[in-house]
């Protein structure tokens, strides 16, 4: 089935939609920052005591510890 609709992929936002997409002005000065020990050490314990490096202990190590943000 071929697209016969004739829009725009890219185009230029407005500032209202710029702040809906990165959280509006309330949000500004939060960074969030990843910090690589906790998650090497974290998939390394799982390597050694969850018989080895599962997708599990991947996932579980990456979004639980490991990403984090801090208000400026």
């Amino acid at each position: 089935m071929k697209d016969t609709t004739n829009e725009e992929l890219l185009r230029e936002l407005s500032d209202e939609e710029l702040l809906s997409v990165i959280g509006g002005a309330d949000n500004a000065g939060t960074t969030v920052n990843f910090d690589l020990n906790t998650y090497l050490f974290q998939v390394g314990a799982g390597a050694i005591f969850d018989g080895g490096p599962t997708t599990n202990v991947v996932n579980l190590s990456f979004p639980g510890t490991s990403i984090f943000t801090q208000q400026q």
